[in-house]
C-alpha cells in the first residue's frame, strides 16, 4: 500500500474511533549513560507521603520503595552533606548547620559527587537548597562540579517569595516576601528550571545528572509562621486534617528518658493549636512539590528520556509533630525525625515494589556512583542501593550508624570538647532548639540545681533490624525494642532482660564509632533477644 493511502487510512480509523493522535516523544539514545534526576525535600515526615499520589504513582509505583530508609544525622547541612560526600557527619566534619562545627564552608568542595559525575562525562546541575551557609562568602560563588548552577543564597533560601538565586554566576532577585505573586512561587520557579534543564540536555549526547532541591515543607525565616506558605492555590487544602496523635504524642512518661527530654513539659492547648498550624500548613506546601514531580516525568516521557533515566526521591530528614513532648524540629535518632522517604524508579528496576532492608542516606552517593560509573575520590562510607532495588527481597545484618554534634568520633569525647565550642550544637539541642536555626519553640527550662553542669544531647547510635540504641555524650541511655515498641515508649537501657542485647549494641557500636568506608559497611551478627 503507497504511504500516502497508508496514511489517508490511519487518519480515517482516527476519526472515526474518536482517538487522537499519539503525542510524539523523542527515542532514547541506547549508546547513552543512564541519567540521575534527585528530588530532595526538607523535613519531609515519611507519613507526609500520603498527601503526595503523583510522586508515589510516578516514582514508587512505576519502581521501588525503601520502607526503612532513615538519615544518618537527621539536621540539614549534616545531611545534605553526607549526600554531597558519601561521608557520615564524622568524616566529612560537618557536624551542624553552622560554623564552627558545620555549616556549608566546611564541606571540601573540590571532591564531592558532582565533581566526580562531570569526571565520569555527565552534564551537572543543581536548582535550590545547598548545604546551610552557602552564600554568606561569596554569593557568586559557583561550588566544583556544576555545569549549569541555580542556588538559593542563605538567608533568602527560606522564603517562598522573595528568594535570591545565583544563577551560574549572576544574582536574580524574585519577588518581594510579602507579595504572594503565584508565577514567583518557589517550588514552582524550580520546578520549571528543572524541566527547561531536562529538554534542553535530552537533545545532546551527554547524560545528565539534575539534583532539585526544594525547600517545601521547611517552614520560612519570614515571621509568617510555624509552617510555609503554600503556593495561593493549594491555600487551606488542609484545614480540616486532624494532627496524627499517636502512642507517642504528648508521651505521659518520660522518665525513661534522657534528662534533656524529661524537663520537656506536657502540651498545652496552645502548644497543640500551633503543631496542628505547623502540620497542615506542611503538607499544604508539599503539593506543589507534587506537581513538580509530575512535571518532571512527564517532560522526561516527552523528550524520551524517561525509560534512560533513574529518579530518585527523599528528603534530608524528618520532622517532629509532639512525639515525645517534642513541638518542632529533628536532630534526634528517633522515628519522627529520623525516618525519611526513599523511592527509585529507573532502567531494569522492578515496578510497585517494596524494599525492608534497612538503608540510609549515606547510600544515596554510592548509588548515584554506581549508575553513571564514577569514581569517587575518597573512600564510601555507604553502599549502592541498586542490588535491593533489583532484588527487593534482598537483606543484609548490616547497622546503621546515627550520630550528631560531637557524637562518634574515633577518639573518647572530652569534658572540655562538650563545653567549648565544640559542643555548642549538643547543648543548643539539649536546650529546646531541635531545628537549630535561630530561636527555639520550645518551653524548656533549665534546672537551677543543675547549675553549671553541661547538658547536652550530642549522641551517637546503632539502628539494627530490632533495635535502637543510643548513647549521649554526657551518660544518658536510650534502647528500643522496636519489634516490640515501635513508637518508642518504654527504653530498654536498664532492664535487665536486655542487658545482653545492649552489651553487643555497645560493643559494634564501639566499632562504627569513628569509622571509615569499608569499616562502616560491615554486616554484624543478629543481637541476643531479651531473656525472659
Amino acid at each position: 500500500m503507497p504511504a500516502t493511502v497508508l496514511a489517508t487510512v490511519l487518519l480515517g480509523v482516527v476519526a472515526l474511533t474518536g482517538c487522537s493522535a499519539p503525542a510524539q516523544t523523542q527515542e532514547p539514545d541506547p549508546k547513552r549513560k543512564p541519567n540521575v534526576v534527585v528530588v530532595m525535600t526538607d523535613d519531609q515526615w515519611l507519613e507526609s507521603m500520603r498527601v503526595m499520589p503523583r510522586t508515589q504513582r510516578l516514582i514508587g509505583d512505576a519502581g521501588v520503595t525503601f520502607d526503612r530508609h532513615y538519615a544518618s544525622f537527621p539536621l540539614c547541612c549534616p545531611s545534605r552533606s553526607t549526600f554531597l560526600s558519601g561521608q557520615f557527619a564524622h568524616n566529612n566534619g560537618v557536624r551542624h548547620n553552622y560554623p564552627p562545627q558545620g555549616g556549608y564552608l566546611n564541606l571540601d568542595e573540590q571532591d564531592t559527587l558532582p565533581v566526580w559525575m562531570q569526571r565520569a562525562g555527565y552534564t551537572t546541575s543543581h536548582i535550590g537548597k545547598y548545604p546551610n551557609g552557602y552564600g554568606y562568602r561569596d554569593e557568586t560563588e559557583v561550588p566544583p562540579g556544576w555545569d549549569e548552577w541555580r542556588g538559593s543564597v542563605d538567608p533568602t533560601t527560606y522564603r517562598m517569595w522573595g528568594y535570591r538565586l545565583n544563577e551560574n554566576g549572576r544574582l536574580h532577585s524574585y519577588g518581594a516576601s510579602h507579595i504572594e505573586d503565584p508565577n514567583l512561587y518557589q517550588t514552582d520557579v524550580y520546578r520549571d528550571k528543572g524541566a527547561d534543564f531536562i529538554r534542553r540536555h535530552a537533545k545532546t549526547r551527554k547524560p545528565f545528572f539534575l539534583s532539585m532541591a526544594f525547600l517545601a515543607p521547611h517552614s520560612e525565616n519570614t515571621g509568617v509562621g510555624p509552617a510555609p506558605r503554600p503556593a495561593p492555590r493549594h491555600e487551606g487544602a488542609f484545614a480540616g486534617e486532624s494532627l496524627p496523635t499517636g502512642p507517642g504524642f504528648d508521651e505521659r512518661d518520660l522518665s525513661d528518658k534522657p534528662t534533656f527530654l524529661q524537663r520537656r513539659p506536657r502540651l498545652d492547648t496552645a502548644d497543640r493549636a500551633r503543631i496542628t498550624e505547623s502540620y497542615r500548613g506542611r503538607l499544604a506546601s508539599l503539593q506543589a512539590v507534587d506537581e513538580a514531580v509530575q512535571k518532571l516525568i512527564d517532560t522526561l516521557r516527552s523528550t524520551g528520556q524517561l525509560d534512560n533515566t533513574y529518579v530518585l526521591f527523599t528528603s534530608d530528614n524528618g520532622f517532629f509533630f509532639g512525639q515525645h513532648r517534642v513541638h518542632t524540629g529533628k536532630y534526634l535518632p528517633h522515628e519522627a525525625s529520623s525516618h525519611v522517604p526513599m523511592l527509585i524508579r529507573g532502567p531494569g528496576l522492578p515496578a510497585g515494589l517494596h524494599s525492608r532492608e534497612l538503608t540510609n542516606n549515606v547510600d544515596l552517593t554510592a548509588t548515584i556512583a554506581e549508575i553513571a560509573g564514577a569514581e569517587p575520590g575518597h573512600a564510601l562510607d555507604g553502599r549502592s542501593l541498586l542490588p535491593y532495588a533489583q532484588n527487593p527481597d534482598r537483606r543484609t545484618t548490616r547497622p546503621m550508624l546515627h550520630e550528631a554534634a560531637t557524637g562518634a568520633r574515633p577518639d573518647a569525647l572530652k569534658a572540655e570538647d562538650e563545653r567549648g565550642l565544640d559542643g555548642a550544637s549538643g547543648r543548643a539541642a539539649a536546650g529546646g532548639n531541635l531545628d537549630q536555626e535561630g530561636a527555639a519553640w520550645s518551653r524548656v527550662k533549665p534546672d537551677p540545681k543543675e547549675k553549671g553542669e553541661v547538658i547536652s544531647a550530642s549522641y551517637e547510635a546503632i539502628r539494627t533490624d530490632r533495635y535502637l540504641y543510643i548513647r549521649y555524650a554526657k551518660g544518658d541511655r536510650e534502647l528500643y525494642d522496636l519489634r516490640t515498641d515501635p513508637h518508642e515508649l518504654t527504653s530498654r537501657h536498664d532492664d535487665p532482660r536486655y542487658a545482653a542485647t545492649r552489651r553487643f549494641l555497645d560493643r559494634h557500636l564501639d566499632e562504627l564509632q569513628g569509622c571509615r568506608g569499608e569499616e562502616c559497611r560491615q554486616e554484624i551478627p543478629q543481637a541476643p533477644a531479651p531473656t525472659s
